[in-house]
């Protein structure tokens, strides 16, 4: 294995990580209707997040088709 490949792969299972935290994150915040305290804190993880990932590249290549998420990360910008 290229050298260059192998030192790249424990980074990218990091990223993955974040990316599916991100994803469950986003579902929980969208899903979350009777408790406003729990859906703050699921959008509050899920923003931090978003600057890290946003810093990586992923919105350039990704594009978030939920309205309200896209929103959600728009207004956090």
């Amino acid at each position: 294995m290229d050298s260059s490949i192998h030192a790249v792969v424990p980074d990218a299972y990091a990223a993955m990580g974040w990316i599916e935290e991100f994803s469950e994150l986003a579902r929980l915040a969208i899903d979350e209707e009777d408790d406003e305290v729990l859906r703050a804190r699921y959008e509050n993880e899920l923003l931090k997040r978003a600057v890290y990932l946003r810093a990586a590249g992923l919105f350039d290549v990704v594009e978030i088709r939920h309205p309200a998420l896209r929103a959600m990360l728009d207004d956090a910008r």
